[in-house]
């Protein structure tokens, strides 16, 4: 009888060894993970984040910006395992020996939309000529600097030029900073009457009416683009959130956000 209780305490003992190893490396293998994600994402990202260090026991830091700032901070070699970027930054950046070559996911993509302030009246932009029509009646228009790395202004204002429009409104446009919500501020200032950004913002806007999104003729997609930095310290981490991003679970998620699967 002694024994026994003697070799089942020593398997007692074994047993929460074992679970102790098994906790150790659990914990050794859990990642830090420097992400540098596009600030269009933020709202998708904050539902997402928290779902994926629960599942992988991964943690996830977290720096918005937009993509273009978020390029420039990978060539110079700033701190990151994953960074969000367009497909053209992406070949950019790998072509450089900035991020690796084997990894480039889409995760999503969002168009572009025209705004005014709530309760406005809403201009026809339902055909490339209502749309030319609307800017050339608009007082003034609010886009966000491309100088800044503002996709959206780096998009906009050649094609203001290849419409035709460029020089009868260049005196009407207002030049926003390149962050999030700086469009709608000028707009809900007063500072201008119409204004640009991508569609997800204006939908998740309080202050703001959606006019619709550009004529399908002259819209452009922004594309985010998961990619490792060449630097990544936690590669396999970075990875295993790229993929996730990209799940179906994301897809949803995003979808909800006004965002579209990539």
């Amino acid at each position: 009888m002694k024994t026994q209780t003697k070799i089942l305490k020593i398997i007692k003992m074994m047993a929460i060894a074992g679970l102790a190893v098994i906790a150790t490396e659990g914990h050794a293998r859990a990642a830090d993970v420097t992400l540098l994600c596009a600030a269009a994402l933020q709202s998708a990202m904050t539902e997402l984040i928290p779902e994926f260090q629960k599942a992988s026991g991964h943690s996830v830091k977290v720096e918005y910006a937009n993509i273009g700032i978020i390029t420039e901070r990978i060539r110079r070699g700033d701190e990151a395992d994953l960074a969000i970027v367009s497909p053209q930054q992406w070949e950019s950046l790998q072509k450089d020996g900035k991020v690796g070559a084997e990894t480039r996911i889409v995760i999503a993509k969002v168009g572009l939309g025209v705004f005014v302030t709530k309760g406005s009246i809403h201009p026809d932009i339902g055909s490339v000529e209502g749309f030319k029509h609307a800017l050339l009646n608009a007082r003034s228009i609010a886009v966000a600097n491309p100088n800044q790395g503002s996709p959206e202004g780096a998009y906009l204002i050649p094609l203001f030029d290849r419409l035709g429009i460029g020089g009868d409104i260049k005196s009407k446009l207002q030049i926003t900073a390149a962050r999030h919500g700086a469009t709608i501020e000028a707009v809900v200032k007063g500072d201008a009457d119409i204004g640009f950004t991508q569609m997800h913002e204006i939908i998740v806007s309080p202050d703001v009416d959606l006019v619709g999104p550009l004529p399908a003729d002259i819209q452009n997609f922004t594309i985010f683009t998961a990619a490792i930095p060449a630097s990544a310290k936690q590669a396999p981490a970075a990875k295993a959130l790229a993929s996730f991003l990209a799940s179906q679970r994301a897809i949803l998620v995003f979808k909800s956000k006004g965002l579209q699967a990539g």
